[in-house]
C-alpha cells in the first residue's frame, strides 16, 4: 500500500473534523483508505475501498463518518459506546503507539496515576484532564478483550 496523501485536524466534542487532501491524481480504480490515528486510542482503518465510498467536496475535503456502524472500521475494529441513536468509536488505551493496548499501556498509565499526573497528557483516556483509574480501566479492558490495531 501506498501513501496517497495526508491530512491533520483536530476533531470537536462530537467526532467531526475538516481534513483538507491536496492530491489532485487520485483516479477510482485504486482502493483508498482512510487511517486515523489519536495520541492514546488504537491506530483505525476505514473501510472504504473507492472514491465512490468516500465523500469528497469542493477543494478535496473528504467526510466519512466511523460513528454510525462499526463496519466503517477495517475489521470492524471499533466498540459501540451508545444505543441511542446508535453510535460506535475507535478503541483507546494505546498509549505508547505500539499498535496494541497491553500491559505496557497499563503500566504508563499507573505510573501517572500514582504520580497524580493532570493535564492534556496521552494517559487521560477519559478526556478528563487527570489520569486516574478510570483511564485504567479503558486500557485494562480493552487489554483483556486483545484490542489492537486490524491493517487492510
Amino acid at each position: 500500500m501506498q501513501l496517497k496523501d495526508s491530512s491533520i485536524a483536530f476533531l470537536n466534542s462530537t467526532g467531526e473534523g475538516l481534513f483538507s487532501f491536496a492530491n489532485n491524481s487520485l483516479q477510482e480504480e485504486f482502493p483508498y483508505f482512510i487511517q486515523l490515528k489519536h495520541r492514546n486510542s488504537v491506530e483505525t482503518w476505514s473501510n472504504a475501498t473507492s472514491l465512490s465510498d468516500l465523500t469528497f467536496f469542493i477543494g478535496h475535503e473528504a467526510s466519512y463518518d466511523f460513528r454510525t456502524v462499526d463496519s466503517k472500521a477495517f475489521g470492524n475494529n471499533m466498540i459501540r459506546v451508545d444505543q441511542s441513536p446508535v453510535r460506535y468509536a475507535i478503541f483507546g488505551g494505546d498509549v505508547n503507539q505500539d499498535g496494541s493496548v497491553d500491559a505496557t499501556d497499563l503500566a504508563l498509565i499507573d505510573n501517572d496515576a500514582s504520580n497524580f499526573v493532570t493535564g492534556y497528557v496521552k494517559t487521560d483516556l477519559t478526556g478528563d484532564d487527570i489520569t486516574d483509574a478510570s483511564d485504567a480501566a479503558i486500557a485494562d479492558n480493552n487489554a483483556f478483550n486483545f484490542v489492537s490495531v486490524i491493517r487492510p
